[in-house]
């Protein structure tokens, strides 16, 4: 299969989340600042935040999501030793250094929460959420096996979007046909899905592939390859070579 560019589309529920993060972060923020705020300046209290958030992290994958946990507050540190200079200044923003810091668990838990909703709104086993709106798609032969004067019957895929069934892709025929034979004389896809666009707010980036008889579709993810089977073809002029 060829390599081809991804589709991506707004991911809603990641950017809400962030969103949210921040708004809770500000809230905080505002209400450290409220309890002095003779003792402290506005914008160099934002200033330390923003520094507290650096940290050393590793990055831990989730239901298919990486997310990045914070253990070392570098931010903290390298204020400590900066403040830490003049007396007293430490002592008055060190909170700010420490939300800063704690940012990172807010942002963690949002987007803990946001893929865990993503997981019912946009579920990976329905074909939808990667192949919502086909108007304006196409096919476009991407191996010799493929007919160059194929076409998408956009109407029928239209009509069988909701409805394609998540299947098994491997299978012995294709293992065989595929390592056993040669690869030029062999391709189950041969066909790649050209301007359909997932749906709204998923976020999802696939490339996909149209089986040979125009009842498959493979969609191929950052993390995983997905298969769906149709009961009518939606490929005109697909015969086989």
């Amino acid at each position: 299969m060829n390599e081809i560019d991804e589709y991506g589309s707004f991911d809603f529920l990641s950017a809400a989340a962030t969103i949210v993060a921040w708004g809770v972060i500000a809230a905080l923020a505002c209400k450290l600042y409220r309890r002095n705020p003779d003792q402290q300046v506005g914008w160099k209290a934002v200033l330390i935040l923003v520094i507290g958030l650096l940290s050393f992290s590793f990055t831990w994958t989730v239901a298919n999501t990486a997310i990045q946990i914070a253990v070392l507050p570098l931010g903290v540190w390298i204020l400590y030793f900066i403040l830490n200079r003049k007396e007293g200044r430490w002592k008055r923003y060190r909170k700010f250094a420490w939300l800063g810091f704690g940012a990172n668990y807010i942002f963690l838990l949002s987007a803990l929460v946001a893929s865990m909703i993503g997981h019912f709104v946009y579920p990976a086993d329905h074909a939808e959420t990667f192949v919502s709106d086909v108007r304006e798609a196409s096919i476009l032969s991407v191996h010799p096996t493929g007919n160059e004067d194929a076409a998408l019957n956009v109407k029928v895929l239209n009509s069988e979007i909701q409805t394609l069934k998540q299947s098994q892709i491997f299978d012995d025929s294709w293992y065989e046909e595929t390592f056993y034979q040669e690869k030029a004389k062999y391709e189950r896809f041969p066909y790649v899905l050209l301007d359909a666009k997932p749906k709204w707010g998923s976020g999802a980036r696939a490339a996909i592939f149209v089986e040979k008889d125009g009842k498959g579709l493979l969609i191929q993810t950052p993390s995983e390859s997905l298969y769906f089977r149709s009961t009518q073809s939606f490929v005109l002029g697909g015969e086989e070579k």
